[in-house]
């Protein structure tokens, strides 16, 4: 008996099918199915306009396995169908055993073989009711004798945005309109990420893995016309297609992208990985990419970790700390160089550039710079601002400050909050200070000139006397007091290195400005030729790839010279640990790479002195805070210029054996 049941099932629906017709007393319109009826496989409704049609669909030809979707009617190649809404996602069926069945009550269900495997939820309970599929490609459930929509499929998108849908939360019915991408192309069910407009106090549009642990990529907040993050929105081949609408209030957040004109292009938003906005072309018959994002690895969310900028450079991405942060060793990032205090601060400028997560930020409202400077200061853990256009105005943040990026056209100024000097009881304080003293300072400035300059004038003369090629003015000469004092007498806290050469140590100056001493060893096998072969070589080479002499100190037998100082020291104490060689990813490498190059370039080509290093090494490149890589010490090295540089040829060996 049960069996004679299915056997008549599809009979009676096409019996019901032509009851309701009949009764209507013509064929119902090729999108609309009232309610009472089903569709099964072969069937389907095509939208008024021939934009959309829904009926059961396989990914895989052949496969015996289908799913109820809609999908464009008139793209080619037809047998391909583009899919854009999937109801039954996650559980395929048997289309010789499935239906699409809408109820009197206003219940749309899909059933295999007596077994409900989806529906749109509750029913409504109406007398009459009817779905019709519409030219925007939404599938909108209605009762017949009113437009009250029951239920329709813009509010349960997949992985394509259409112009009309919503992506956001609504308060009222505690429901996210989000997408989803497939799994893979052959199987619809959800994947890893979602995209969606999380509602902080200031939303933004993220995609994120599915439990929500990972971060793939943000927009930056609305700004009154596009998200912030996102410059190429405002584009003139963007806005040619589309406008965007951003509404938040009370009852509900929500971002869509809708038509700008009523012309016969057809635009979706793909969901994937990467979110990218695509239009029809029928000239050319494919999808053409207007926009994408992820575009960049500076778009990938935190690529250079917290408190940090990333920079997309012509050839290659760099990473930078914030002004008064320092690089964190322990983590990808930056930390601060010294703690906040609250009543001791100034800001610091950073000009164009995606605002951090807004995840710890919070809204003032649309005030002036200077009141959200204020609201900042007023709040001792707020440790930046900015103030966009948009709805939300004043932003202040609080913790640490994730996923900037600066752009060569667009973003927002950020205001960073650094120690310093504020408030108006020390401003006094200092000024009575220096006025109470001003007279003896400026004494004791005069006579410590003078004594500086008669130090070094005598130590240049020295300088003069035994290395006579040496430049006066090229040069600066520093006494030996004021290196012992910056090296803490050369203590063996202050060591960075040791070679043939002898020692090199880390320095301080009075200004607190960090330098690097070479200390030369009275046995070393740098003699005199060799240390003024450095002075006068480095003295007239500056590239950004070499480092920098700042001067040089000679008095009795000690011979220093005095360099710019280098953070991450020298190249082979990353490469020959296998701790420190895991913070060289591939880029950072290639960077290096480059760099020597264009040093090596500069020596052998573009400099006024043609010069040989002989002794290029992984301990003679030093890398300075943001890893950009510099060549060091020229005391083997040759000039290899003039009519007989050919002939000027080495005779012995040099460098490093």
């Amino acid at each position: 008996m049960a069996r004679m049941q299915l056997f008549l099932l599809p009979f009676l629906e096409i019996v019901l099918l032509a009851e309701a017709s009949f009764l209507l007393g013509q064929s119902s319109p090729r999108d609309i199915m009232m309610g009472n009826s089903s569709l099964i496989d072969g069937q389907t409704l095509i939208s008024a306009g021939s934009v959309f049609q829904l009926g059961f669909f396989s990914p895989v030809n052949d496969s015996g396995t289908s799913y109820i979707g809609i999908w464009y009617y008139n793209l080619p190649p037809r047998e391909s169908k583009v899919v854009v809404w999937v109801a039954n996602r996650n559980r395929s069926v048997d289309t010789s055993m499935a239906s699409l069945n809408l109820t009197s009550d206003g219940n749309l269900i899909l059933f295999e073989e007596g077994t409900k495997v989806w529906s749109t939820g509750r029913p409504a309970e109406l007398n009459s009711v009817r779905l019709q599929l519409l030219d925007s490609g939404n599938l909108v459930l209605t009762a017949s004798n009113s437009s009250r929509t029951l239920w329709q499929s813009f509010d349960h998108g997949c992985d394509t945005l259409l112009p009309g849908m919503k992506t956001g939360f609504d308060f009222r019915t505690n429901t996210s309109w989000q997408f989803m991408p497939w799994t893979s192309a052959t199987d619809p069910s959800p994947g890893k990420y979602v995209a969606k407009i999380e509602t902080y106090n200031v939303p933004e549009f993220y995609t994120v893995s599915v439990n929500g642990s990972l971060k793939l990529f943000r927009t930056g907040p609305w700004n009154g016309q596009w998200f912030s993050g996102l410059p190429q929105m405002g584009s003139n081949i963007v806005l040619t297609h589309l406008n965007f609408t951003y509404v938040s209030n009370q009852n509900e957040i929500y971002y869509m992208t809708e038509y700008q004109t009523r012309s016969p292009e057809l635009i979706r938003v793909l969901v994937f990985t990467n979110v990218s906005y695509q239009s029809w072309s029928f000239v050319e018959g494919e999808w053409r990419i207007i926009f994408s994002f992820p575009s960049d690895d500076c778009d990938y969310y935190n690529h250079c970790g917290r408190n940090s900028v990333c920079t997309k450079g012509y050839y290659s991405t760099s990473c930078r700390c914030l002004e008064g942060f320092v690089e964190n060793k322990s983590v990808v990032g930056c930390a601060r160089k010294e703690p906040l205090l609250c009543s001791w601060n100034q800001f610091s400028k950073e000009p164009s550039v995606k605002v951090p997560d807004t995840e710890n930020a919070t809204s003032g409202g649309n005030i002036s710079l200077d009141s959200c400077k204020k609201l900042c200061l007023d709040d001792c853990s707020c440790v930046a601002f900015a103030v966009i256009n948009g709805p939300y105005g004043c932003i202040t943040w609080r913790g640490e400050l994730l996923d900037l990026r600066s752009f060569t056209d667009g973003g927002d100024d950020l205001y960073i909050r650094l120690p310093g000097s504020s408030t108006s009881n020390l401003k006094k304080l200092v000024w009575a200070i220096v006025i109470s003293v001003l007279l003896g300072f400026l004494l004791l400035c005069s006579v410590g000139v003078l004594a500086r300059r008669r130090r070094n004038r005598a130590s240049t003369c020295r300088l003069q006397l035994q290395f006579p090629n040496v430049q006066k003015d090229v040069l600066p000469s520093y006494d030996l007091r004021t290196i012992k004092a910056a090296t803490n007498d050369f203590s063996d806290e202050n060591k960075l290195g040791e070679g043939g050469f002898g020692v090199v140590y880390k320095g301080q100056l009075e200004d607190e400005q960090n330098i690097a001493v070479k200390k030369l060893s009275r046995y070393s096998s740098h003699g005199p030729d060799e240390f003024q072969n450095e002075l006068s070589l480095i003295a007239k080479l500056q590239h950004r790839n070499l480092v920098r002499l700042l001067g040089c100190c000679i008095e009795g037998y000690e011979r220093l010279l005095i360099l710019e100082y280098m953070e991450n020291k020298s190249l082979d104490a990353f490469i020959y640990d296998k701790a420190k060689s895991s913070l060289l990813n591939w880029q950072r490498r290639f960077n290096i790479i480059i760099g020597i190059a264009r040093g090596l370039l500069y020596l052998h080509q573009d400099s006024r002195l043609r010069v040989i290093h002989r002794d290029l090494k992984p301990s003679n490149i030093l890398l300075d805070k943001d890893m950009n890589p510099k060549i060091s010490d020229f005391g083997i090295a040759r000039i290899f210029e003039g009519d007989n540089a050919l002939e000027d040829a080495t005779t012995r060996p040099v460098g490093t054996m």
